[in-house]
């Protein structure tokens, strides 16, 4: 043995460990089919009442398959631990050594945490250290030639999940990552794309055309020049190179460089057995092989993270070479299809952060407060929502919305600014605003040319899709919101627990605050009203006013020139002018 570097980040197996120390992690002993029931599973943790926070990862140490095979000790699976929730991701980023992660975490607060976390590893890339095949873990068993072909043999000796069971067509890596370098460069991008199984010696990857991705861009130069592309599949990475593959990274690094500047430790890689590649050493699976750029083989039906199956296409055959693994390996595999999903979550996420970077640093608009990607149905990429301060000009919000829309291809389809009085992972509270803060022929922006990216293929002669931007922040002062205050809300919940009735959560706003058109003496009339002295209120507004003189019913009070009661006195004191009105109109 030689004296390699060691590891200074967690592997996968120190992850889970980590995560059940969080309790955000199931383990499941039962037998479970990996072909029929494994991700149905899982999916009931999404598609069931329970609350969002309060999900944990899976990770099933007893898996079968429909034909007999029992992979329990050599080949276990992960499903939900990289993302299944916010708190997963901010662990799987390492944020648990600075963020409590073990109780309630404010979303806003985490967001920003991970942007952070993001901008500092793109700002400090870390290059990786080799070390030698008897030393790497990913080496222990290594398959190639006869090992490859046949029953039990190469890649269907790996416990491999089926996604959507009764529409998927194989079993499927979600999670695995593709090492492509760039032949001119050298630059090597990670990536994370659907890989079909097709043989034990065979695989079928699709990388995403329509998102630019640097994948596709190396394939791309490799078919120019008419040679044979080297590819490896890490499956089951460290927590720090799993996260890199969904996330769009710079081109300053190697993408395994960024990788250690999240972990803050270099990573080790090792020299693939059969391709010209480098390896990540601590990954539980790697699987090696060659592309023909020149042929491409069917694949899919698989459920996409859109929410809708993608129907049979032609897509990148993959010949494998060399199949290496940890003795007992662990698959990560991810909970995608329709969201709410653990891609919704990971990409929701990881966009958010990279958006909040590019639009607070690169454009320096320093009145966003908040991004965020909806993924709930929706599915991340096509509906933004920016949160601004109070009071921003008209001309920074349509400078960030505009500029949200060009950072990614085709994230920004509909793209709406409010202000940070609404929850931005709301939708009742986004289309709140919409509803009562938008001016719609000013308002609203509908543009061509927007990219059709991660969605179902476009029909009818359609080349393109359209873009819809939207500013529902608050253009003036506006009433306050009509529910009692915190105060009352308080109280009233201490009182609900007193009573024994079951636990509460608030899920959407839960107490009114004022949006400025309010005044002093309203909120005394409110108190006395609360206290029982309403009638003072009476004595207030007694004095009687010309009906044409104010105009008629609902003409307005304007808050600068209240009538005052005087509690003391229990005199009134009226504005010079009474009665005034204010210069708002309403529809006869």
């Amino acid at each position: 043995m030689t004296d390699a570097p060691a590891r200074q980040y967690p592997d996968l197996q120190d992850y889970l460990s980590r995560l059940d120390k969080l309790d955000l992690l199931y383990t499941i002993d039962d037998e479970i089919n990996k072909d029929k029931h494994l991700h149905p599973f899982v999916r009931w943790s999404y598609v069931s009442d329970i609350e969002a926070t309060d999900r944990r990862g899976f990770y099933f140490t007893n898996v079968t398959d429909s034909n007999g095979r029992k992979y329990k000790g050599a080949c276990d699976v992960a499903v939900g631990t990289t993302a299944g929730q916010e708190k997963i991701y901010a662990a799987a980023l390492g944020l648990d050594s600075t963020v409590d992660l073990s109780g309630a975490v404010d979303g806003r607060q985490l967001r920003e945490a991970v942007a952070a976390k993001w901008g500092a590893a793109f700002a400090n890339p870390l290059a990786p250290v080799e070390i030698s095949s008897e030393d790497a873990p990913v080496h222990e068993v290594v398959m190639t030639g006869d090992d490859l072909v046949g029953d039990d043999k190469g890649l269907a000796s790996l416990a491999i999940p089926n996604n959507t069971p009764g529409w998927d067509t194989a079993p499927y890596f979600s999670t695995g990552l593709w090492i492509t370098e760039d032949p001119d460069t050298g630059r090597v991008n990670y990536s994370q794309n659907r890989v079909n199984i097709k043989a034990s010696d065979r695989m079928n990857g699709m990388w995403l055309i329509q998102t630019g991705g640097d994948a596709h861009k190396n394939w791309v130069k490799y078919k120019e020049r008419g040679e044979k592309m080297p590819v490896a599949l890490i499956v089951g990475a460290p927590p720090a190179i799993q996260v890199i593959g969904p996330q769009k990274t710079p081109g300053s690094a190697n993408d395994i460089g960024f990788a250690g500047g999240l972990a803050g430790a270099p990573m080790r890689e090792v020299k693939a057995k059969t391709v010209p590649l480098m390896v990540p050493a601590d990954a539980n699976i790697i699987i090696e092989g060659w592309i023909d750029p020149t042929k491409l083989e069917m694949e899919a039906p698989f459920g996409e993270s859109h929410g809708y199956m993608s129907t049979e296409e032609y897509n990148h055959s993959i010949e494998v070479t060399a199949v290496t693994k940890r003795k007992h390996a662990i698959i990560t595999s991810m909970i995608s299809e329709l969201t709410p999903s653990e891609s919704g979550v990971i990409k929701s996420m990881g966009y958010n952060g990279v958006m909040l970077n590019f639009l607070q640093n690169t454009i320096q608009c320093n009145f966003v407060k908040d991004v965020v990607l909806y993924d709930h149905l929706i599915g991340v990429s096509r509906f933004t929502t920016i949160v601004f301060e109070h009071g921003t000009p008209k001309t920074e919000i349509w400078r960030a919305l505009r500029a949200a829309t060009i950072l990614m291809r085709s994230v920004g389809k509909i793209t709406i600014g409010v202000s940070e009085d609404i929850n931005p992972e709301s939708m009742e509270e986004i289309w709140w605003a919409v509803a009562y803060r938008t001016d719609l022929p000013h308002d609203v922006q509908i543009n061509d040319y927007q990219a059709n990216g991660h969605a179902p293929k476009l029909r009818g002669g359609r080349e393109w899709e359209g873009q819809m931007i939207i500013d529902a922040t608050t253009k003036y002062p506006m009433p306050p919101v009509s529910l009692p205050k915190q105060q009352y809300m308080e109280e009233a919940k201490d009182l609900w627990h007193k009573a024994g009735l079951p636990e509460i959560k608030p899920v959407r706003k839960w107490y009114g605050y004022s949006l400025g058109d309010w005044c002093d003496e309203w909120d005394a009339c409110a108190k006395r009203a609360a206290e029982g002295d309403w009638l003072a209120n009476g004595v207030r507004t007694a004095r009687l006013v010309d009906t044409d003189q104010v105009g008629g019913p609902t003409a307005g009070v304007p808050n600068a020139h209240p009538v005052v009661y005087n509690e003391s006195t229990g005199n009134v004191t009226y504005p010079d002018s009474f009665p005034v009105v204010d210069d708002f109109s309403t529809d006869d």
